[in-house]
C-alpha cells in the first residue's frame, strides 16, 4: 500500500501512567495513516507503553483498501505491542465510526490483550486512563506493596495533608 507524506507528529508520554498520547496534524488523505500507525507502533514500543489515547474523530474516509490493512497488518501488530488498556476518541464521521467499531469488533475472535473503552470527550478518556493506576485485578493488587518506596510515601503524604 503506497504511503503519502504523514503529517507532523507529536508524541507524549506519562511515566507514571505508563501513557502515550498521540497529537497530529490535521490528515488529508486516509493514504497517511499508514506513517502514522506505523510511526505510533514503533513508540510503543521505544516507550513501553501499557496504555493508549488514540484521538481519531478527525480521521479521514476509510476506503475499503486501508480497512483491509488495518484488519490484515495494523491491528495484529497492536495486539502483540504490550498495551493493557487503549482508548479510543471515536471519530466525529458516522460512516468511520462504524467502520473503526466494526474492525475492533471483527478482531475480538480472540480475546484481546488488552482493555478497550470508547469516547466521545477528551476528558472522559483521559479519566480512564488516569485511574488505570489504581489496582483493579487481583494480581495488581498482590503487586501493590512493590511500588518504589518513594511513591508510598509521596501518596502517604498526600493522604494526611488531606485529612487536616
Amino acid at each position: 500500500m503506497g504511503t503519502a507524506l504523514a503529517p507532523r507528529l507529536v508524541f507524549r508520554y506519562n511515566t507514571r501512567l505508563s501513557l502515550l498520547r498521540l497529537w497530529r496534524g490535521e490528515m488529508h488523505h486516509a493514504t497517511q495513516l499508514v506513517e502514522v500507525l506505523d510511526t505510533l507502533l514503533r513508540a510503543i514500543q521505544r516507550r513501553q507503553a501499557r496504555q493508549l489515547l488514540l484521538n481519531i474523530q478527525q480521521l479521514p474516509l476509510l476506503d475499503q483498501a486501508m480497512q483491509e490493512w488495518l484488519q490484515t497488518s495494523w491491528l495484529p501488530r497492536l495486539r502483540r505491542s504490550g498495551i493493557h488498556r487503549l482508548a479510543l476518541l471515536l471519530p466525529d464521521d458516522i460512516y468511520n465510526r462504524m467502520v473503526i467499531e466494526g474492525l475492533l469488533w471483527a478482531s475480538t475472535h480472540q480475546v484481546l490483550p488488552y482493555e478497550v473503552q470508547y469516547f466521545s470527550e477528551l476528558a472522559a478518556a483521559l479519566d480512564w486512563v488516569s485511574d488505570a493506576e489504581m489496582p483493579t485485578t487481583e494480581t495488581d493488587w498482590l503487586d501493590w506493596w512493590h511500588l518504589p518506596a518513594l511513591l508510598r510515601l509521596r501518596r502517604k503524604k498526600r493522604r494526611c495533608n488531606c485529612r487536616r
